[in-house]
């Protein structure tokens, strides 16, 4: 469920919006690498009887354990920032999504919720299945696109979701003990997580695909890209939205021809300002969206009942966050500070820890649809970034024979191979992002790379940690 979180959502919708299909293959082969991690989070669970936070509190220093417990509670709280966005009419808010959790004993339910609203959205857009394939089948990224892509591998491999996996997989009683009953017991874990992550993945192309047929136009994608318009380095990417969702916003809207602000009297756009037009050749104006928007874009292209429907899947996403989530939270706590205290002190210290925040910004962003969707895709540029503090412990637990015994396994290497490769095409795209988006100071990149001394030091020591011990 962590998959398909309303931070997801909005990176989903987002790039289907602002660049069609392109970075799918993002999506697919995030998707694919994030299951692999899956199965190894079970097994790590499965063969050591413990999950990921407390090997690390075993086996780490006690600095650099509360260094990486500091890291997943940043992204967690970060998580929770991000389901403070289903705050409009349309929706149901998730304020109250850790008393819910307690009543909901069926999170399957959730899940197939999602796959049928976005289902019913996809098939009344009628996406071209042939521009999907390519878009799955041919890697290719623009300049202006490459924060959506770091904001999609953020957006799926999520995580706190490797520790929240390791940790649930024990809640399962396998038959006997011994070498056998775990080797079925793993079968079955990975089984599971593979059509999981399969389901996802669907919800996550019916999103894309909506956007994508909907709202993307190529005049407003190039302006991201012309020199001359006010977009352009500023981090800033429009999509085509009709003219009474883009009115109603509150979010500036910019000339199709020359990507400037226009100029809005009275509730009317100024007759300089040039519309643009989807794929389908359905006119509107380049504007910014994301959640907030998202709504009253979809009404205004499919009608009141695609709406409705939006909200409810929006609905089941933001509770399904709450409760990885919470669960997360809970895990992550208790696991890496050893807590020996009453659950449902535990549940209320985490939770406080990562609602207080969440509240702050919430309330800073609430009738600013702009600044909180900003914040919400540069929180899941932060999860991006804090994949080596979930990858590099699992990888090296699950690849230590005194912790796995004989389940400890050749693939293991290969995706050691594979994670260095996507620690080094992530931290491109993000200073990408960070030379696109952000006209930083000299002070503000001396400051930027502060952080950055001490956040490689801490992933060198976490990578060199099996061969100094």
């Amino acid at each position: 469920m962590a998959y398909l979180d309303p931070g997801n959502l909005e990176a989903d919708l987002q790039s289907g919006a602002y660049s069609r299909y392109e970075i799918l293959y993002v999506t697919f082969w995030s998707t694919a690498l994030g299951g692999l991690y899956q199965v190894l989070a079970a097994r790590l669970g499965s063969c050591t009887g413990r999950h990921l936070a407390e090997l690390c509190r075993a086996e780490y220093p006690r600095f650099v354990t509360y260094a990486v417990w500091v890291m997943m509670e940043l992204v967690i709280i970060g998580c929770d920032i991000q389901e403070r966005w289903i705050r409009s009419p349309s929706s149901l808010s998730t304020d109250t999504g850790t008393t819910r959790v307690v009543a909901c004993s069926k999170p399957s339910s959730l899940i197939g919720i999602m796959c049928a609203c976005f289902f019913v959205d996809f098939t009344v857009s009628k996406p071209s299945g042939t521009e999907i394939a390519k878009g799955i089948a041919i890697p290719r990224i623009d300049d202006q696109n490459v924060m959506q892509a770091v904001g999609m591998l953020g957006a799926i491999i999520m995580p706190h979701n490797v520790y929240l996996h390791s940790a649930l997989v024990q809640s399962r009683s396998r038959r006997g003990a011994g070498t056998g009953p775990v080797k079925e017991a793993n079968f079955y874990f990975g089984l599971e997580a593979v059509l999981a992550l399969f389901v996802s993945f669907l919800i996550n192309m019916f999103v894309i695909s909506v956007f994508a047929s909907n709202f993307y136009s190529e005049q407003c994608d190039q302006l991201a890209a012309d020199p001359s318009s006010d977009v352009y380095g500023a981090g800033i990417q429009t999509a085509c939205i009709p003219a009474a969702a883009a009115l109603v916003s509150g979010n500036d809207i910019y000339s199709a021809s020359t990507g400037l602000v226009c100029s809005i009297e009275n509730g009317v756009v100024a007759v300089a300002c040039t519309r643009c037009y989807t794929i389908k050749h359905i006119g509107g104006y380049c504007q910014q969206v994301g959640l907030k928007e998202a709504g009253a874009a979809v009404s205004s292209s499919l009608g009141q009942y695609a709406k409705a429907i939006w909200a409810v899947g929006l609905v089941a996403s933001g509770q399904a966050s709450t409760m990885t989530g919470t669960y997360a939270g809970q895990f992550v706590m208790e696991g890496f500070l050893d807590l020996r205290i009453a659950a449902w002190k535990r549940v209320a210290i985490t939770r406080t820890m990562a609602l207080g925040p969440a509240l702050v910004v919430a309330l800073l962003t609430e009738y600013d649809g702009f600044h909180s969707d900003i914040v919400s895709e540069m929180i899941n540029v932060m999860q991006s970034v804090q994949l080596p503090f979930a990858l590099v412990p699992l990888l090296t637990f699950t690849t230590n024979k005194r912790l796995m015994g004989q389940h400890n396994r050749w693939i293991n290497l290969a995706l050691i191979v594979g994670t260095l490769a996507l620690f080094g095409v992530n931290y491109t795209l993000v200073f990408r992002t960070l030379q696109q988006g952000f006209d930083l100071s000299s002070n503000a990149w001396a400051a930027v790379a502060v952080v950055a001394t001490f956040y490689g030091a801490l992933v060198l020591y976490l990578m060199a940690f099996p061969l100094l011990h």
